[in-house]
């Protein structure tokens, strides 16, 4: 990435939005499992606050959702940023943007399920671990996390 691109954070709003938005959680979280598309989503988008990243050219290079649980906690999902930009802030802005959301829903905590993979990340900006959590295609690791707000 180049220094002097700038970081936008859009919600998706057109369905040319939608479109890219969803294929990019499938090509980042699904596709390397041959999972088909549609698999990464679930019953809660409708009600969630979705994000995603793009650069100055319009090129999206990340995403993330966070959806209610119930009145005082939250949860992140779908959560991730292209391979070759990660590393660059970019993550950090998608998750400052979900954690303002819970904020504005005044919900306690947020939770989410981190690949283990990436609790470095996770870590940093504050999460605490809870426990395992399920092994996403008897592959990929994960363990829940949460934050007080």
């Amino acid at each position: 990435m180049n220094s002097i691109d700038t970081i936008h954070l859009i919600q998706p709003q057109q369905q040319a939005e939608w479109d890219q938005y969803y294929h990019l959680r499938w090509e980042l979280l699904r596709k390397a499992w041959q999972q088909p598309p549609g698999s990464e989503r679930d019953k809660h988008e409708s009600n969630a606050f979705h994000i995603m990243a793009t650069n100055s050219a319009g090129i999206m290079l990340g995403v993330g959702r966070i959806h209610k649980s119930n009145s005082y906690f939250a949860q992140i999902r779908f959560m991730a940023v292209k391979k070759e930009y990660r590393r660059t802030g970019i993550g950090h802005k998608i998750l400052a943007a979900l954690e303002t959301q819970a904020s504005v829903w005044k919900v306690e905590s947020i939770t989410l399920n981190a690949r283990n993979s990436q609790l470095a990340f996770y870590l940093k900006h504050h999460y605490e671990v809870i426990e395992p959590a399920e092994t996403l295609f008897d592959l990929i690791k994960h363990t829940r996390m949460r934050k007080i707000i």
